[in-house]
């Protein structure tokens, strides 16, 4: 009997497949917002590795030359040497694509989740579906065992096994009417719904995805950050070069001045104008000499990090291909043979036990038996599922 809170559940639900509930989570997973901001703000930043620096405009007035008040207009601009310009515009460029590749190892963290989850729910829906026959089949046996004891066939204690494996069949339905109630609110905070999920897919063998590591998300987004510290290296090592500084100035000298032979007189109206060009530098280099060196370290974690993921996915990679060639070993074997006889052991033992010839000490070991081989099955065929899962996680499978 399925019980009240797994109906009222159900009744406010929303079924979907596994590939609408990847793609639902792909468009509404906070996590998935948050790294698409994350690289929108990337890209904006990228636009400021051009910056020039700030414009200098400087206005001077008073008496710098003769007791008249004269007046400096200067317009300066600095710009940062053209490989640290260069290095600058190429760095903006990399923490982008970095931002890219952690969006795209979010995205593939969340398609993990939401796979196993609903991988899990599709394994409790069938689990649910064989507990339901198990507590029909100890519901006979308890009825067949009271009729029986009333009837002075039966004895107490066979009564009393039927009834207490009745109640614990009936706990196991709760339990995992639970555990569904779980997974699916679980989808339901993944995909950022408004009800909770119920898998509308079957629970059957999945095939293998085809691909290897390369396409592995954390690999490619680890080797993204030692592109991004090997170019921060570069962008440092080339402050060492001078700022270039070129400006215009423009301003009177009022008086008299001696230009063609004689003394000219120049008023307020008449301009003096040129060009300044130079180059500013840190006197002390030993800070720009620290920070470089500091970057250089970073860069040194950046691809030890980098080689510690391509080792550990090369790893993990190799033991879920083993997991999963053992999974279908398992499963095979339960498909080839043990289901059916399964079958036939329940059949033949409520015939027999009904027909009187066997005891229900025989019958509940064939009910346990047949019913236990059941469950290992709904168990082989979920650890073989996930073992795909695992492996379409680590080549970037979706």
């Amino acid at each position: 009997m399925v019980s009240l809170s797994l109906i009222s559940l159900t009744t406010h639900a929303q079924k979907m497949s596994r590939d609408e509930a990847v793609q639902i989570a792909l468009e509404n997973n906070d996590r998935i917002k948050a790294a698409e901001y994350q690289t929108e703000q990337a890209r904006q930043l990228k636009k400021t590795q051009a910056d020039l620096g700030n414009f200098s405009a400087t206005l001077m007035k008073g008496q710098y030359n003769t007791i008249q008040q004269d007046n400096n207009l200067t317009l300066t601009q600095s710009i940062p040497f053209p490989a640290t310009l260069a290095a600058q515009v190429k760095l903006g460029k990399e923490h982008m694509l970095g931002a890219e590749k952690n969006r795209t190892l979010i995205q593939n963290n969340i398609v993990y989740e939401v796979k196993t989850t609903y991988e899990l729910l599709l394994y409790y829906n069938a689990l649910h579906r064989l507990l339901l026959s198990q507590d029909s089949l100890f519901t006979d046996f308890a009825r067949a065992a009271s009729v029986r004891y009333k009837a002075g066939e039966g004895t107490l204690l066979e009564k009393t096994t039927a009834e207490s494996q009745l109640l614990e069949a009936k706990n196991q339905l709760q339990q995992n009417e639970a555990g569904m109630y779980i997974l699916q609110t679980k989808l339901q905070l993944l995909l950022k719904s408004d009800e909770p999920v119920i898998a509308a897919d079957e629970f059957k063998r999945r095939a293998v995805a085809a691909g290897g590591v390369e396409n592995n998300p954390l690999l490619l987004y680890e080797k993204q950050q030692a592109s991004i510290s090997r170019q921060s290296l570069r962008v440092e090592r080339t402050r060492f070069f001078p700022n270039i500084e070129i400006g215009y100035f423009n301003q009177t000298i009022i008086g008299f001045q001696n230009t063609t032979g004689t003394e000219d007189y120049y008023g307020r109206n008449d301009r003096f104008q040129g060009f300044i060009v130079g180059v500013s530098f840190p006197l002390w280099f030993a800070p720009q000499a620290a920070r470089s060196k500091a970057v250089f370290y970073q860069h040194e974690a950046a691809q030890k990090n980098a080689q510690y993921a391509q080792a550990a996915t090369n790893q993990e990679y190799d033991q879920a291909q083993r997991e999963l060639k053992k999974n279908e070993a398992s499963l095979s074997f339960y498909e080839t043979s043990a289901l059916e006889n399964a079958s036939l052991m329940l059949t033949q033992a409520r015939k027999s036990f009904r027909a009187g010839e066997i005891g229900y000490v025989e019958y509940l070991q064939s009910l346990r038996t047949a019913i236990g081989i059941k469950t290992n099955y709904l168990v082989a065929l979920q650890q073989h599922n996930l073992s795909v899962i695992k492996i379409e996680y680590l080549t970037g499978s979706y």
